[in-house]
C-alpha cells in the first residue's frame, strides 16, 4: 500500500466547462504542499475532490492507497473550510465536544479543553458560536479538524480573518503536524505565509499545474548572501561558495548544515567580501504569481 495522497489525470467540468484539466499531484506523510494560483484557477474544485465533495468526471484519487472515500480515509482526514457554517446556538466547546465524539476520540473533554487552550480561544469556550467573531470561528475550524489528529490535513485559506497572533498559532500548529508525520495540503492566496509554512509548492493556472516549487529541500540548504557592491572577487566568491554572484550581488549557495552557513560567510568574510544579508532561499512566490518568475 502507498503512502500519501497520489493523484493522477483528474478532470472535472462543469457543465461544459472545464475547470480541472488533467492534475496529478502527490504529498507525502510529513510534507506541507501549497497550492497557490488565481481566483478561477481550480483550486477549491480540487480540494474539494480530494476530500470527496465533488465527483470528477475522470482520473484517480488515491490515498494511502485507497479511494479518497474510503471510510477509514475518512476518519483520519481533517478539513477546514475558509468559511465556517456552524451550528451557531452552541457552545463552542459543546460543538467541539460533539465533533471529538463523532471522530471516537478518548477522552474527549480534556482533548477538546487542552486544544481550545492551545488555540486561545478557551476563555470563551462557553460562548455560543453565534458571539463568535470570524477570527475565532476560523480557529474553532482548526480545532475541530485537529482533534483527532488526522494523518492528512486540508486547509482552505486557514489564516483568513485572524489577526496576527492566530496567524502565528496556525504556522506552530501546522509545523507540529508535519513533525508528527501528517500530509498536509494548504490553499491559500497568502504568498508569505505559503513561502514560511510550505516545503513544495503548485501553481494552478487554468486548470493545469503550471509550475512546481520545491522551497525546502531534505537533504541541503539553499542560502542566498548578499555582498556589498565592490568589495568582493567574482572569482573568489565563486571559489568559496561553488557558484557565481549574481548581477545584484548576491551569491546562492548550497550546503547541508547550518554550520556550513556560518563557514561560506567566514570564508568569503576573509577574502574581503562585505557580508550585508545572509538569509534562506527559497523559491519568488510572488514572481511566479504573476508570472515574471
Amino acid at each position: 500500500m502507498s503512502a500519501g495522497v497520489r493523484v493522477r489525470g483528474l478532470l472535472k467540468s462543469f457543465g461544459d466547462q472545464q475547470v480541472l484539466k488533467g492534475i496529478d499531484l502527490d504529498i507525502a506523510p510529513g510534507e506541507v504542499v501549497g497550492l497557490i494560483g488565481p481566483n478561477g484557477a481550480g483550486k477549491t474544485t480540487l480540494m474539494s475532490c480530494l476530500l470527496g465533495f465533488l465527483h470528477p468526471n475522470a482520473g484517480e484519487i488515491t490515498i494511502d492507497g485507497a479511494p479518497n472515500d474510503d471510510l477509514d480515509v475518512r476518519r483520519r482526514t481533517g478539513f477546514v473550510p475558509e468559511r465556517m457554517n456552524f451550528d451557531r446556538r452552541e457552545t463552542g466547546r459543546n460543538f467541539l465536544r460533539y465533533m471529538a465524539r463523532l471522530a471516537e476520540v478518548k477522552d474527549a473533554k480534556t482533548k477538546v479543553d487542552a486544544i481550545m487552550e492551545r488555540l486561545d480561544i478557551a476563555n470563551a469556550a462557553h460562548k455560543r458560536l453565534s458571539q463568535y467573531s470570524r477570527g475565532m470561528l476560523q480557529r474553532v475550524g482548526m480545532c475541530q479538524a485537529l482533534i483527532h489528529e488526522p494523518a492528512y490535513l486540508f486547509l482552505d485559506e486557514p489564516t483568513s480573518g485572524l489577526d496576527p497572533n492566530g496567524v502565528l498559532l496556525v504556522r506552530d500548529l501546522i509545523a507540529a503536524q508535519k513533525q508528527r508525520g501528517a500530509a498536509v495540503l494548504l490553499n491559500s492566496h497568502q504568498l508569505a505565509e505559503v513561502g514560511k509554512i510550505c516545503d513544495r509548492v503548485f501553481f494552478l493556472s487554468g486548470g493545469v499545474i503550471a509550475r512546481e516549487e520545491t522551497l525546502r529541500h531534505v537533504d541541503r540548504i539553499l542560502v542566498a548572501i548578499t555582498m556589498l557592491a565592490g568589495t568582493y572577487d567574482a572569482a573568489a566568491v565563486e571559489r568559496v561558495a561553488n557558484a557565481a554572484p549574481r548581477e545584484n550581488h548576491v551569491v546562492i549557495a548550497t550546503v547541508e548544515t547550518e554550520n556550513d552557513i556560518a563557514e561560506i560567510v567566514r570564508e568569503l568574510a576573509a577574502t574581503g567580501a562585505g557580508i550585508i544579508d545572509v538569509r534562506r532561499h527559497t523559491a519568488d512566490l510572488e514572481g511566479i504569481f504573476r508570472g515574471e518568475a
